[in-house]
Parts: structure tokens; C-alpha cells; sequence
């Protein structure tokens, strides 16, 4: 059907802050294009700035990245200092410390 179609291919984006309040995670499915990236990076944005120094990541391993996409998303990634989670076949766009580091991190 073509409804059923369009929707998967449709970025939907949700906002989460850990039960900790240490990190705040915008998950997206969908697929995410050049086009839906512009869309994307002024949430990151608006997250980081309300985060209250928060650490923020965005999550993609549920989602299709086109290849150009993932191009953009590697420069976005560095360039802002957003650790980026994508899905098993993808290599990371920026590497996520584990819990465990990032607790010794904050204790030093």
C-alpha cells in the first residue's frame, strides 16, 4: 500500500532523558536523508541548549540512513561533539563510552 509505505520512510523523532538525568537521547526512526537531517540537527540544537550541560546522544540504530546522510551526520557528529549510536551494520560516527567510563569520568 502506498500509505504504508510513505509512513515507514517518514522520520519520527522522541526526546529522552535517562531516569538518572545524566544523559538525554533523541532516538529517531524513519529514514533519515540530507533533507531530514536539516530537520534533525536544529533538535539536537534546541536539546543541547536546554540540556543544562547534560550530555546528549542521538539515536539512528533504528533507523535507514542513506548514504549521503551518514556523510553529513559523520561531519555534524565531530563537529558538535554528539556521540552518535547507529544500528550493527553502520560503524559508529563517533565512539560511545560505556556507563562504567562515563561514571569514572564524572568522579575524577
Amino acid at each position: 500500500m502506498k500509505g504504508s509505505a510513505l509512513a515507514s520512510d517518514k522520520l519520527s523523532v522522541v526526546v529522552r532523558v535517562d531516569v538518572d538525568g545524566e544523559q538525554i537521547q533523541i532516538a529517531a526512526t524513519g529514514r533519515v536523508t540530507t533533507l531530514s537531517l536539516q530537520g534533525l540537527y536544529p533538535v539536537v540544537q534546541r536539546t543541547k541548549s536546554l540540556g543544562g550541560g547534560l550530555g546528549v546522544e542521538m539515536d539512528l540504530s533504528q533507523a535507514t540512513i542513506d548514504d549521503d546522510a551518514l556523510d553529513q551526520l559523520q561531519g555534524y557528529a565531530a563537529l558538535h561533539e554528539v556521540p552518535v549510536r547507529l544500528a550493527a551494520e553502520l560503524a559508529s560516527v563517533t565512539t560511545l563510552p560505556s556507563r562504567g567510563l562515563q561514571a569514572a569520568s564524572r568522579a575524577a
